[in-house]
């Protein structure tokens, strides 16, 4: 295997994810699924795997739909997608043909399908999934929609109402067809976010309480050990021992992404395949990715996001951030705060525990049993660290783990 970070993977070269492809396909034999995940955490491999190894009798569609900007333009292209398994039956084809005379139509790939200027996109969203009767012979029709928060964002912005319609047909479209529909909702923007705006604006609904929640998590460290190992010696890149292996795998937190960047940059070094790898090299590479102005990991992204995730509460989110990565070992929530108030003494402390919460659910956050709380990924901690210049001790490989 050779190296490939950020490329796509065949499915034979995704390692360690049976487990949780298992669990997926057992959990939608009864239900839809809200995956969540960090970015770079491989969500899209995992679907993509799924849907190589799902049964032939399942119709898995998968699309990335964080490019849509409407409710009409997703309705589309649930269209074109149903397309290829129902245009042999004649009432969906004569009904789709229906639509195009009346309304023109748009191209999408070999399938011209109605424009919805004129026409309710709900209703035609909705009559399309009773079409789904018509497949005996498919047990399950199931949509796997990568990045759909992105689409919703892009809808809450330009239109809220909308946003909230078309989270609470989905709910509608999954209770009318519980055994045939299931969806499988992800993205590396966090629903939570979407439905809180949302809130803001009055939507009182659970558009999501239907689905089970399933967090990808980084490999386990045998496999993301196996996975240095088969990156480097497909490379020529050796070792005395699996030691240097699993060094590599735990100093980036078992992330298949940056296992893919470090064996990468490691093969830039001159005669590195000439003797066997040390830790030193290792190291330095995973330095070298942190600390770069082209931000080849792009680990700025964590302290953008905050932004657009946080808004006007952004400056204390920086600070409790900022508190946490300061300190060389897991910290009480109660000191986190109280050194992020001392920024921001107004802040009423409910607030604060409220965005705890938050920074952990969009996994910056760990929370041991004890209750303290550290950095999740020490690659995000190290960079933060280095990128605004805090003073700690804790500037060292697996200092939080």
């Amino acid at each position: 295997m050779k190296p490939n970070p950020g490329g796509i993977l065949a499915p034979n070269e995704i390692v360690g994810r049976d487990l949780v492809i298992a669990h997926l396909k057992a959990t939608l034999e009864q239900q839809s699924v809200l995956i969540t995940a960090e970015r770079r955490s491989g969500k899209t491999h995992v679907l993509d795997k799924f849907k190589s190894e799902a049964p032939q009798n399942w119709a898995v569609i998968k699309r990335d739909v964080g490019a849509l900007r409407s409710a009409a333009e997703f309705t589309q292209y649930v269209l074109a997608d149903l397309y290829p398994f129902l245009s042999p039956q004649t009432k969906f084809r004569n009904w789709v043909n229906d639509m195009v005379k009346d309304l023109g139509g748009t191209k999408i790939g070999p399938v011209a399908l109605p424009n919805f200027a004129a026409k309710d996109w709900k209703k035609t969203l909705e009559e399309a999934i009773t079409h789904l009767d018509e497949l005996p012979s498919i047990e399950k029709v199931i949509f796997l929609w990568d990045e759909l928060p992105w689409m919703l964002e892009a809808i809450t912005k330009k239109n809220p109402q909308e946003a909230m319609e078309l989270l609470d047909c989905l709910r509608a479209l999954r209770q009318t067809r519980p055994a045939k529909l299931r969806m499988v909702f992800t993205g590396s923007l966090g629903l939570h976010h979407i439905v809180r705006q949302l809130k803001d604006k009055g939507y009182n609904n659970t558009p999501v309480n239907d689905m089970l929640t399933l967090e990808i998590e980084p490999l386990s460290v045998p496999d993301a050990t196996d996975l240095a190992r088969q990156l480097c010696q497909g490379c020529g890149l050796q070792s005395v021992n699996d030691d240097l292996y699993d060094l590599l795998a735990t100093s980036v937190d078992c992330v298949p992404y940056y296992i893919h960047h470090v064996v990468s940059s490691l093969l830039k070094i001159p005669n590195i395949t000439s003797k066997p790898l040390d830790a030193s090299s290792v190291e330095a590479a995973i330095t070298q990715a942190i600390h770069s102005a082209d931000n080849p990991w792009d680990l700025q992204h964590y302290e953008e996001r905050t932004l657009a995730y946080y808004s006007a509460q952004r400056g204390e989110c920086l600070a409790l951030l900022d508190a946490v990565a300061s300190s060389s070992a897991p910290i009480p929530i109660a000191a986190v705060i109280q050194r992020a108030k001392a920024a921001y003494p107004a802040v009423a402390q409910q607030d604060w525990i409220e965005l705890t919460r938050l920074l952990e659910r969009d996994h910056y956050f760990k929370r041991n049993p004890a209750g303290e709380v550290a950095f999740k990924f020490t690659v995000v901690k190290r960079w933060w660290i280095w990128h605004r210049d805090l003073a700690t001790a804790a500037n060292v490989i697996g200092s939080n783990k």
